[in-house]
């Protein structure tokens, strides 16, 4: 699957950054990147289907940036990603799962591009309400190798409640993630058995995120 000629491949065309060069190399980009991508993206969407057979947009990134946005940045990607989510109109509104791999490492989880104020909101509600999808969730994120992220407002809107309570609630976005260093799993077949295992153990989190996102479209 991935081996280092993968991120051989994706570092030195991002340093070189030259549409040319990647066009007398595009069979080896196929060949270590392109194709061990959709191999992984295939594997694992066994475990996402599992999960929720909803989500059925697969989308894996390109190679390159959108030219619109590139603001100084390199044409070239460091970096290749795969999302998981639903018709593209529900994109920003549910939660979707995503993998993405770098020379640095990889990265994974479930999340929001960018939460719906609609769904902070209802999300907040069943905090303060210390509802059983939110209490399994909650109990559930502790025993996973997952995170929450998203930034924190600096001060606590529910300074009354307990940390746990507090370290959701306080969110302007959320999601969980994980990343990894360790080039022998990254490079290993089993990579996305064993991430698609991690992300079967956090389902009740992902259970309560669509919670939150069902009652805010």
């Amino acid at each position: 699957m991935f081996s280092a000629k993968t991120l051989d491949f994706l570092t030195e065309n991002c340093m070189r950054d030259d549409k040319a060069w990647f066009r007398e190399n595009k069979a080896v980009f196929i060949e270590n990147v392109a194709v061990p991508m959709k191999e992984f993206a295939d594997s694992l969407y066994s475990y996402i289907q599992k999960i929720d057979s909803g989500l059925d947009k697969v989308h894996i990134s390109r190679i390159y940036r959108d030219t619109r946005f590139l603001h100084g940045r390199s044409y070239f990607r460091e970096n290749m990603w795969v999302t998981y989510s639903r018709v593209t109109d529900l994109y920003e509104s549910l939660p979707a799962f995503y993998f993405d791999l770098s020379p640095n490492g990889i990265e994974y989880g479930c999340g929001f591009y960018h939460a719906p104020t609609e769904f902070m909101v209802n999300m907040r509600g069943m905090i303060l309400a210390d509802t059983p999808l939110f209490r399994t969730a909650a109990e559930t994120l502790d025993s996973t190798v997952f995170e929450l992220y998203g930034d924190k407002y600096k001060k606590s809107r529910c300074p009354e409640d307990d940390d746990l309570k507090r370290d959701w609630y306080d969110r302007r976005n959320i999601g969980i993630l994980t990343h990894s260093d360790d080039w022998d799993m990254i490079f290993s077949d089993e990579l996305p058995h064993i991430i698609g295992r991690q992300l079967t153990d956090a389902e009740a989190v992902y259970r309560f995120f669509m919670a939150c996102a069902k009652t805010a479209i």
